[in-house]
């Protein structure tokens, strides 16, 4: 009844262990590694498959068998190509005329020298015979019993000749490719394949909900511990009374593990993936998703900085859309938006199409979209590209100091909001002195002693309340070090956003390059010009995806890092996983 209506989430005992659930884990680990080997080799596939109708074991059980047959060969090739690499100095020189010398009782050596050293040495009574020589390496058979030992080093060569490894290598080559060919054709078998992973999956859940029962009254009751959402109560209470069972229902404790299930809008949830690189908030704090969804696009823009490789992007996530990620469409969406963002991003912030500047006097073409320039280089202007990238820091640092607060009175106590609002003092005193002392900002000048307030009123409630398990003179004595990491972090939290600016200089930098190098290419000839499109073509190929790498990197390092630094994230949530029955496609 559980597994059909779908919605608790229950506490399996981990310790839970038999033989019916082993089987099961093997039997499903089997059928991944046989899924999987199928899909590796599905390109080999040369001609229409009958083995659709194959009993699942029997299918699994061979692809299993052809792959380790496989392995098999591909280990021997690799010791083929030891004795090839041994043998091919001595080429098909016959080793068993040796053989026979020696079972008559004469002595054979095969001989490595360096040419001076072999043309050097007395061989006296002793038989040589050269096999080959290379630019600095002699090889030779020495036949006869020396009186003294010979000074060169004896090698052993391969019995099979060179001739006859490469024939066996080949040989081992072709029956891979049909080996190959003969798990491709299993392709047809995948769905059923499939098909029986989602069944074996409902087993083993199913089996260890069994196994999670707790025994009371010496087995005579038994009770399972799980947790559902609340908009599903009424539901699920209406089925526990059909069956007749008793229940409790009680909302979580501090203490309690409980499962987290993400609950935002259409936007914030395509940022979802985002969320989850780094880890699950846990249940007693607030989703940072919304925040990410803001500022993620943001600063991803930022980096990459250029009008026309946000089109770029925004084409490839559309493509996305309708093929390789029509099973993720909501990936391709995120996609489009973060293309989208950056197009517009490359036309207010310096204004960049290609590495080609919207104020250049080459390119009438784009002068056109130079008066959309809102963030400009200009460091005479107060919102230039360096400023602004500092002010979003400033923004999300603040944010994040405020979640720390709302998480402290939501979910924790008022007392432990104290410092946090501390430290948002501090800061802000901080931000307010720098704008109004150092960038002489007459607005900001003003209430001079309102500035001064928030600083020592801030380091004052950061020195008396960051730890209230500790007595009073205790807690003042130990208040240095949180001031000390509040004074230093502000400083470098905030400049680590400078590598936003940085990243979209370096993208727009290197883009001009291109283009003033392929433009120069382009200048001698016919054939210059068709040098110069491949080049223009290669190096905003290799700049473009340099600059997403970045561009999705480093913002990550700034929310995961700074952001969630300022916003005491936590984190350690485990998703909320409902015990049902899988739908079996077929």
């Amino acid at each position: 009844m559980l597994q059909k209506i779908g919605v608790l989430h229950i506490e399996f005992n981990k310790d839970f262990h038999s033989d019916a659930l082993d089987v099961l884990q093997q039997d499903k680990n089997r059928l991944i590694k046989a899924i999987d080997i199928i899909e590796a080799h599905e390109s080999k596939k040369t001609s229409k498959s009958h083995k659709a109708q194959e009993p699942v074991n029997y299918a699994v059980n061979d692809v299993l068998d052809l792959k380790h047959r496989m392995d098999a060969n591909v280990l021997q090739k690799e010791s083929l190509l030891k004795d090839k690499l041994q043998r091919i100095p001595w080429g098909d020189f016959d080793l068993s005329k040796i053989q026979r010398l020696r079972a008559s009782g004469i002595k054979v050596k095969l001989c490595i020298a360096t040419k001076k050293e072999y043309d050097t040495y007395d061989f006296g009574s002793l038989i040589h015979r050269l096999v080959q020589i290379t630019s600095n390496q002699v090889y030779f058979v020495v036949i006869g019993k020396p009186e003294k030992p010979i000074p060169f080093e004896s090698v052993k060569v391969p019995e099979r000749t060179l001739s006859e490894l490469i024939k066996f290598e080949e040989t081992l080559q072709k029956e891979n490719e049909k080996i190959q060919q003969e798990i491709a054709s299993y392709s047809s078998c995948l769905t059923n394949l499939k098909a029986e992973l989602t069944n074996l999956e409902n087993q083993l859940a199913f089996a260890m909900a069994q196994g999670s029962y707790y025994e009371h009254k010496k087995g005579a009751i038994l009770s399972l511990i799980g947790w559902f959402p609340a908009a599903m109560e009424t539901d699920l209470i209406k089925y526990l009374k059909t069956e007749q069972l008793s229940y409790a229902i009680e909302t979580p404790k501090p203490e309690n593990e409980v499962p987290v299930k993400l609950q935002n809008n259409k936007y914030s949830k395509l940022f979802e993936p985002i969320t989850k690189i780094f880890e699950l908030p846990n249940y007693y704090e607030w989703d940072p998703t919304p925040l990410i969804a803001v500022f993620y696009p943001i600063m991803f823009a930022y980096c990459l900085g250029d009008a026309g490789y946000g089109l770029i992007f925004f084409a490839a996530s559309l493509i996305g859309w309708f093929g390789f990620l029509k099973l993720t469409k909501s990936l391709a969406l995120m996609g489009m938006i973060l293309g989208l963002m950056t197009t517009v991003m490359g036309l207010v912030k310096s204004g960049s199409v290609f590495g080609i500047p919207t104020n250049s006097e080459q390119w009438e073409l784009f002068q056109m979209l130079g008066k959309y320039v809102l963030i400009p280089d200009d460091r005479d202007f107060m919102f230039n590209a360096f400023n602004v990238a500092l002010m979003i820091g400033v923004v999300q640092i603040f944010l994040g100091i405020f979640v720390s607060i709302y998480n402290k009175l939501r979910f924790d106590h008022y007392t432990k909001a104290i410092s946090q609002i501390g430290k948002l003092c501090i800061v802000t005193g901080l931000i307010w002195i720098f704008l109004a002392d150092m960038q002489e900002i007459t607005a900001l000048q003003h209430f001079g002693m309102m500035r001064n307030i928030l600083l020592i009123g801030g380091v004052l409630l950061v020195l008396f309340f960051h730890d209230m398990e500790q007595a009073l003179p205790a807690r003042a004595a130990t208040g240095l070090l949180p001031l000390f990491f509040i004074f230093t972090g502000v400083l470098g939290d905030v400049l680590s956003y400078v590598r936003l600016f940085a990243l979209g200089v370096a993208s727009s930098v290197l883009g001009l390059v291109v283009n003033q190098i392929g433009m120069q290419i382009m200048e001698n000839s016919w054939w210059g010009v068709l040098i110069g499109v491949v080049f223009l073509l290669f190096g905003h190929t290799l700049n473009f995806c340099i600059a997403v790498l970045g561009s999705f990197v480093h913002p990550l390092r700034l929310t995961f890092v700074e952001f969630y630094n300022n916003a005491q994230f936590k984190g350690g949530g485990k998703a909320y996983q409902p015990f049902k029955k899988q739908p079996i496609e077929s």
